[in-house]
């Protein structure tokens, strides 16, 4: 329905999406002009290209920087346009039965002239009414963007735990597989034990999964009071003075109460356990591995593929600092090709650190990509301040608390077993099962800086 201000404006300062005159007007590069939260509220879900609600022109993307050019006209305000509303009784003075012009900031009344003048409001500062409410439309503008700002946010959050969601069952189960795999190595006696451990990990792993998919709905929960806030205070933007006046401030204090309460998505992350006798039985089988320090090369593809994994989609922008030449890649002087091996790495506090075995001719490769065959390497990334940690091949995430100190390497060449293992808790990281190798391995070590 058209409003009353919709009435007295030229139709081309009327938005033909919600029938009223324009809110934060934008023209598209077909030259057609809309008020950009209509565009927002219509484009939010579109899963194909965007396009023009008038001519079909499709846009290049979602993105108004792109999609929108420069204001080529500025609208006139409403205090521009020739038109007068009807007075209504409460723009009308009881007292003095003339217009209330002025707006009084102390206590939030609107006033006529004389009522401005009277000794009750004498101290008080007043504004023309007009002024004000543009004031206060400024202010909703700039709620509105900073509520969509945060949508956008909120719908990125749920898409990031949305894809942690849909893999954490096989995360668990796998995580579960590689669990059950080390005890059939240890004392029959054990069996009490393993069956403990697995039991537990798959309670802490429902125990998750039903807190990711709490999240996502509290996500989801908060996108549709977003939403609705924005539409509430668009609404208010249109109301007429008086009426704005009168309802902006209960709005404007839910508003931003809501965003200070977005959820953020979870990090979920699984116990680790030690495993009896575990260190005792790989000990057994310890080597020392020294370093081929003639095979020395800054192999700048495998860094650059280290950085693509600490930068999500979201910060396509992160700074990205060049690998210094004492964090260049290591090997082992030794090749294994048959037999059982365990060493130990010393990872110390480093936040970003490459470990494990690969193929003997990857280490004369230049293309040393992480996402290259017969590599059997555990990474721990850093973003900021946290830490994920990868395996490869193929890249596999583990949600694991991040090891420190030393970490084990456990080959078992003839089954085609190797596992990492986390020194100082005794426990499993991780393990590549069942492999065939048919080609000598030689270790691997990459320590970026503290």
């Amino acid at each position: 329905m058209e409003s009353a201000f919709t009435q007295c404006f030229p139709s081309e300062f009327i938005c033909s999406i919600c029938k009223d005159n324009f809110t934060d007007p934008v023209t598209m590069s077909c030259g057609h002009r809309f008020c950009t939260p209509c565009l927002c509220l219509l484009w939010e879900d579109v899963q194909t290209a965007p396009c023009c609600p008038v001519c079909k022109a499709v846009s290049p993307k979602m993105d108004f920087k792109s999609t929108i050019l420069a204001k080529e006209h500025v609208l006139p305000t409403r205090g521009s346009v020739v038109c007068q509303l009807p007075s209504s009784a409460k723009q009308l003075c009881s007292i003095h039965q003339v217009i209330k012009l002025y707006f009084c900031q102390t206590d939030k009344s609107l006033l006529c002239l004389f009522c401005s003048h009277s000794p009750e409001h004498a101290t008080h500062e007043h504004y023309p009414v007009k002024q004000v409410a543009e004031h206060y439309r400024e202010n909703l503008l700039m709620q509105m963007k900073s509520i969509w700002k945060k949508k956008k946010e909120n719908q990125r959050n749920i898409k990031k735990v949305t894809n942690i969601f849909r893999v954490w069952e096989g995360f668990v189960n796998l995580r579960m597989v590689m669990i059950g795999a080390e005890y059939p190595k240890v004392c029959q006696y054990l069996q009490e034990e393993k069956q403990k451990h697995l039991e537990i990990l798959a309670i802490e792993g429902k125990i998750v999964f039903q807190r990711l998919r709490r999240n996502v709905a509290r996500m989801v929960h908060m996108g549709k009071l977003l939403r609705r806030i924005y539409e509430e205070l668009k609404e208010l933007c249109l109301k007429a003075d008086v009426d704005m006046l009168q309802d902006v401030g209960d709005t404007m204090k839910r508003s931003q109460l809501m965003q200070l309460y977005i959820p953020q998505p979870m990090d979920p992350q699984l116990s680790t356990w030690a495993i009896t006798g575990m260190l005792e039985r790989l000990n057994n089988f310890r080597v020392y591995v020294t370093l081929d320090h003639k095979i020395r090369n800054c192999h700048v593809a495998l860094t650059e593929d280290l950085r693509r994994l600490q930068c999500s989609p979201d910060h396509q922008d992160m700074p990205r600092n060049p690998a210094s030449s004492e964090n260049t890649p290591s090997w082992g002087a030794q090749t294994f090709t048959t037999g059982k091996h365990y060493w130990e790495v010393n990872v110390g506090n480093s936040r970003t650190w490459i470990i494990g075995l690969c193929k003997e001719s990857w280490t004369s490769r230049n293309d040393m990509l992480l996402n290259s065959e017969d590599i059997f390497l555990l990474l721990c990334v850093s973003v900021e301040d946290h830490f994920s940690l990868f395996s490869t091949f193929p890249l596999l995430p583990h949600y694991i608390q991040r090891p420190q100190g030393w970490i084990g390497v456990f080959l078992d060449y003839e089954c085609g077993i190797i596992s990492f293992i986390n020194v100082a808790r005794s426990s499993l990281i991780c393990n590549f099962l069942s492999r065939s190798f048919s080609f000598p391995l030689r270790p691997f070590i990459w320590c970026g800086p503290k």
